[in-house]
């Protein structure tokens, strides 16, 4: 009789193999979230552009020139201009969001407060339970193999919530540099437009 020397793959991973792969999704995450950092700072640089650009027109639109066009043109340049700005500002404190949470992930999640402590594997969890180096060793020292893949399956939910927030906040200021970026031209147009009328 042959028998398979295969495993059944019914049964449950080692403690090991959790630890790996917890490991590979903590490393996937941390260049995810990464990503979102980069692109975060994609749209403040294009922010920065944008509030220029929009600093620019409204100096035009108070200038002394202005004093010819009527104040309801004037008014409907102006109020473009401010539009774009404040959807720059939203865009601004979206990415900024992204960038740096103004909550711990405990504070921050609804079930953050429950979750186990992540010793070693979370710095917060680490520093605030940890006011030593001697007491930092001995955890290290003491740890089992299964509270080591639990701290590290913990810091796994606590990154992918994260990462979720985090691009969420990402969506939110991408299409708020939308419009802002249209309303540039937009205003942009309208003014070059009412300057040739009224200076022609």
């Amino acid at each position: 009789m042959k028998v398979s020397a295969t495993p059944p793959a019914d049964l449950p991973m080692s403690s090991e193999a959790r630890l790996a792969l917890a490991r590979w999704h903590l490393d996937r995450y941390d260049r995810l979230r990464a990503s979102t950092a980069s692109r975060a700072a994609v749209i403040l640089s294009a922010s920065a552009l944008l509030s220029a650009a929009n600093a620019l027109i409204i100096t035009q639109i108070l200038g002394d020139g202005s004093r010819r066009v009527p104040i309801g043109l004037t008014a409907l340049c102006a109020g473009v201009a401010f539009g774009g700005t404040v959807l720059v500002l939203l865009a601004v404190l979206r990415a900024a969001a992204v960038l740096v949470t103004r909550q711990g992930s405990r504070d921050l999640f609804t079930a953050g407060s429950a979750v186990p402590p992540a010793l070693v594997f979370n710095g917060t969890d680490t520093i605030r339970r940890l006011h030593s180096v001697d007491e930092f060793t001995a955890a290290i020292s003491t740890q089992t193999m299964e509270e080591a893949v639990t701290a590290a399956e913990i810091e796994l939910w606590f990154c992918i919530n994260q990462h979720r927030a985090r691009y969420e906040k990402l969506r939110s200021a991408a299409r708020a540099l939308r419009p802002a970026a249209i309303a540039v031209p937009v205003a942009l147009a309208v003014l070059l437009i009412v300057r040739l009328w009224y200076h022609a």
